[in-house]
């Protein structure tokens, strides 16, 4: 298996990520004319809700409380947007169906992890230091609060269809979508676009039987 789906550095960024959107207090997404921020803590209000519902933490509900929670990712999230970047200059080498069909991928593999994360949520707290608008593209900066420990955590969002989307997000100037792109281009320059879509498809299959 390519070091890519054991880099120790993938998963701890993701599993921030995860913590970051379960702490976060909100509620559905509305119009791009709200404030991005705003707009980022009343998205992921679902997610708490879902989180906290006595009546979907039942083992019967397990595939429920997962599908309403997807159903709240897909809306917070530019899939397409960071699947390109993902790719760098590979993604202009691909017929648009090839590109489709990664897109749907890609989303399949940070939906997965995401789920796979959802139990870490432990009540950690988040505080906003700044926010920063610039036509249809917006930096929200906050950091996560664990105890003693505080993490930097930076928020790309771009407009979209009159909605605020992440499309990258930066944890201690780390970016998670400059992590997936280097990752992405070792296996493409050794295996080709097709064995990057291959090694992706056996992860996410390796991890659907397993759950």
């Amino acid at each position: 298996m390519s070091k890519y789906f054991l880099q120790n550095m993938s998963m701890f960024i993701l599993s921030l990520v995860i913590q970051i959107v379960f702490i976060f207090h909100s509620g559905a997404f509305a119009a791009a004319s709200k404030d991005p921020m705003e707009q980022l803590q009343q998205s992921v209000d679902e997610i708490l809700q879902i989180l906290q519902s006595e009546e979907l933490k039942r083992p019967d509900r397990k595939d429920d409380r997962k599908e309403r929670i997807l159903q709240v990712v897909t809306k917070m999230f530019d899939f397409r947007e960071m699947a390109r970047s993902s790719l760098g200059q590979s993604w202009n080498t691909l017929k648009p169906q090839e590109q489709d069909e990664f897109v749907e991928l890609f989303r399949s593999l940070v939906e997965q992890r995401y789920i796979g994360k959802i139990d870490s949520y432990t009540d950690q707290k988040v505080i906003y230091t700044k926010k920063l608008v610039k036509g249809s593209k917006a930096m929200i900066y906050t950091a996560i609060v664990d105890k003693d420990l505080e993490i930097p955590i930076i928020y790309r969002l771009q407009e979209n269809d009159g909605k605020w989307l992440i499309y990258d997000l930066k944890i201690e100037n780390v970016s998670l979508i400059v992590n997936y792109r280097r990752d992405f281009d070792s296996i493409i320059r050794k295996e080709q676009f097709a064995g990057l879509v291959e090694k992706i498809t056996k992860q996410l299959e390796k991890t659907e039987t397993t759950n």
